[in-house]
């Protein structure tokens, strides 16, 4: 018996069924040759890196410019107006957030591309490693793509759009903890019981970010729900295990999307 290669619609199909069903389908494999080698969870992007002194030399945001910045430090946002420095923030942090997330699409391409023969191997490994996984659907799970507005939201509240100590000393966008024997940590509030992760830059932290909503058991039901619905709205309710507040956590991230109109940012990609 000769089995077709699924086509992108007949695969997607096929996702939305397991995924919602909750039952493993299995598949034959179409060929035991060995995937080629190649590059996993690299850019496109070839950002420009510079230094600023102050918060006015962050660069307006533009998505048809092939002019994309990172910045190698955090400029001082506290003096600034609300909406100026909800404005400066988003520019800042934003094409950062892009450029890690089209790491992450390169190689969700890959797996989707080949997902009829895919399977762990001595190439393939660093992706079911980055996942923690082994199994082909989690690896789609894992590499999904994942709104804008959602990130910048929690961005947000976490570092108090760039005010918080954490943020300017740490790079610690999203106010990641750590245990005490880890070297790359800060003290929160002066305790010596309680840290926070120090990063070296602003896309060590988002990547962080990423990848432990990536593969952390306590977001499986977000990462379920991300494959199918991009309704901004339902997939933050399966954030509640990211935070204490659990439903209030979820009812501030809603409220900062709505009041800064965030999901605007959701169609913002790099497109070149």
């Amino acid at each position: 018996m000769q089995i077709k290669p699924m086509s992108s619609g007949d695969l997607k199909n096929e996702l939305i069924i397991f995924f919602k069903s909750q039952l493993m389908l299995f598949y034959f494999f179409l060929s035991s040759l060995p995937l080629y080698s190649q590059t996993f969870f690299e850019s496109k992007i070839d950002p420009i890196l510079i230094d600023i002194d102050n918060a006015s030399e962050i660069q307006n945001l533009n998505s048809d410019s092939l002019k994309w910045y990172l910045y190698s430090q955090v400029p001082d946002l506290s003096k600034l107006t609300p909406d100026n420095r909800k404005k400066k923030f988003i520019n800042f942090i934003l094409p950062a957030i892009l450029i890690e997330k089209e790491k992450i699409k390169t190689a969700y391409d890959y797996v989707f591309d080949n997902f009829n023969k895919i399977n762990p191997n001595e190439i393939t490994q660093p992706l079911f490693d980055y996942c923690n996984c082994i199994d082909k659907y989690e690896l789609l799970l894992c590499l999904s793509d994942q709104p804008n507005s959602i990130i910048i939201a929690q961005a947000a509240i976490e570092s108090g759009w760039g005010t918080s100590r954490f943020f300017k000393q740490g790079y610690n966008l999203f106010g990641v903890h750590t245990t005490k024997n880890d070297s790359n940590k800060m003290a929160a509030n002066d305790s010596q019981l309680i840290y926070v992760k120090k990063y070296n830059s602003i896309s060590e932290s988002i990547s962080h970010y990423l990848r432990t909503l990536a593969r952390v058991d306590a977001y499986h039901e977000f990462r379920e729900q991300r494959v199918v619905s991009n309704d901004v709205k339902k997939l933050i309710s399966y954030l509640t295990n990211y935070s204490e507040r659990r439903e209030l956590y979820v009812e501030d991230i809603l409220e900062i999307i709505e009041y800064n109109q965030l999901c605007r940012y959701d169609t913002i990609s790099f497109h070149k």
